[in-house]
């Protein structure tokens, strides 16, 4: 089996994000479980959803001062500063898969998203290009992962 992807899209309230940095332009992790299990005596075991194991924790990297930058920073200071217009967050990010010659398509629909950090910042004397780089950190409540 071969596979190889390219042209991924992600997308922050219908807006494509273009103006991406190297490596990881984004990562979605998750930090909770989807279930909660205790096993007590004679192997009887309670299971039970946890409703916690549907957020998911996303970080993106663009190119500091780029449209997509100032876009991103305008989501995060309207949370900061408590302001009316602030509206929670959605996402799709569509990894595009070529798998033995046909394309699959993983799509990852985020919902109601906060930022959970501001940007860090820095100087570096030595040529470091991560100082150009904004990295986002936005926690959202619910996702779902589809293969289309």
């Amino acid at each position: 089996m071969e596979a190889y992807t390219g042209s991924d899209i992600l997308e922050f309230q219908g807006k494509l994000i273009t103006d991406v940095a190297d490596g990881d332009v984004v990562t979605i992790t998750y930090p909770n479980e989807l279930m909660g299990m205790k096993t007590g005596k004679n192997g009887n075991s309670i299971v039970v959803h946890n409703e916690m194991g549907r957020e998911a924790d996303v970080v993106v990297r663009v190119i500091k001062g780029s449209p997509d930058d100032k876009r991103l920073n305008g989501y995060v200071t309207a949370w900061k500063n408590r302001l009316d217009s602030f509206e929670p967050l959605s996402a799709t990010f569509t990894k595009v898969i070529t798998v033995d010659g046909g394309v699959a398509n993983e799509i990852t629909t985020l919902r109601f998203g906060v930022p959970t950090k501001p940007v860090d910042t820095r100087e570096n004397v030595e040529g470091d290009v991560e100082q150009a780089i904004a990295v986002y950190s936005f926690r959202f409540a619910d996702s779902d992962r589809a293969l289309a």
